[in-house]
């Protein structure tokens, strides 16, 4: 490798978080597609001037875009009620943004996270897991920490995934979300 490869490979890995998906450089074997490690500490950069422009121009859209969120997620609520999922929970004294939609394998259901991944990526599903607790990245256990110590935080990435949730989602792209979930639990 040439030191030029070097440090275009170091400086990914910065602006990354410290973040890899690259196998190679990973200590553990990778538990599916969502799966990645923080080997070393990275930066959070600060947007660019244009970034900020966009994002101020996006902010008198915000009340719509989490409105059509809120709508969508009302409509997965009803849909998945009869499944053997554990569905997001919003207190009535709050309101989200659903930035995700997070449903959970309930403990005693036999089919694994992986399984209903993979099913759902194979029908062009984007799913995703959404978060490996950080104590259990290497960067992290190199400073002592263990798999054991904040048993929730596992308990809840074990059964976690997240489902599509956008603005521009449709009813019927919901629906074979939905349907797709069924068809793998039913």
């Amino acid at each position: 490798m040439t030191n030029d490869e070097s440090l275009g490979q170091n400086l990914a890995l910065l602006r990354s978080h410290g973040i890899t998906r690259d196998p190679g450089e990973m200590e553990n074997g990778s538990e599916g597609g969502w799966y990645y490690e923080q080997i070393s500490l990275g930066y959070n950069y600060r947007m660019t001037d244009l970034q900020a422009a966009l994002g101020c121009s996006q902010l008198t859209r915000i009340d719509d875009f989490v409105a059509k969120r809120n709508k969508l997620a009302s409509q997965y609520d009803i849909k998945l009620a009869d499944l053997p999922l554990d569905l997001p929970v919003i207190p009535s004294h709050a309101v989200s943004s659903y930035h995700l939609y997070i449903v959970k394998l309930q403990q005693h259901h036999p089919l694994s996270r992986l399984k209903l991944y993979d099913h759902l990526r194979s029908r062009d599903i984007g799913v995703n897991v959404h978060y490996i607790p950080i104590h259990l990245q290497p960067f992290y256990r190199e400073m002592g920490f263990s798999p054991g110590d904040f048993p929730e935080a596992e308990r809840y990435y074990r059964n976690a995934i997240s489902i599509p949730l956008h603005p521009n989602l449709s009813e019927n792209d919901q629906d074979v979300v939905v349907n797709s979930l069924r068809e793998f639990m039913l």
